[in-house]
């Protein structure tokens, strides 16, 4: 008989591993656009059903997405600049928009 491993959502996943869920986003989307960078390449893959569904990882992903995180650098030379300001631009157009 086997045992199945627990599976985590989002939020869970962000409290273990001390960051917000808007930063585990990032980071896949990071991920997604950069799919070859030994970083991204580090990045557990979790399990999803459909677009926009709910996803989850392995409890067992914990310790990867830890190593992950502390692995990225920080600041000006930070990695995930080109994911978050993108992010931003979209924002601030809508703002000039509106």
């Amino acid at each position: 008989m086997s045992v199945k491993e627990q599976k985590l959502r989002i939020e869970e996943v962000a409290l273990l591993i001390g960051t917000s869920t808007q930063t585990i986003n990032n980071w896949y989307r990071f991920k997604a656009i950069h799919p070859e960078h030994p970083l991204a390449q580090k990045l557990p893959a979790y399990e999803q059903s459909g677009p926009r569904q709910t996803r989850y990882w392995n409890k067992s992903d914990i310790w990867a997405l830890t190593e992950f995180k502390n692995s990225l650098p920080h600041g000006r030379g930070g990695i995930l600049g080109d994911v978050t300001q993108k992010k931003l631009r979209r924002k601030k157009n809508a703002e000039k928009e509106s």
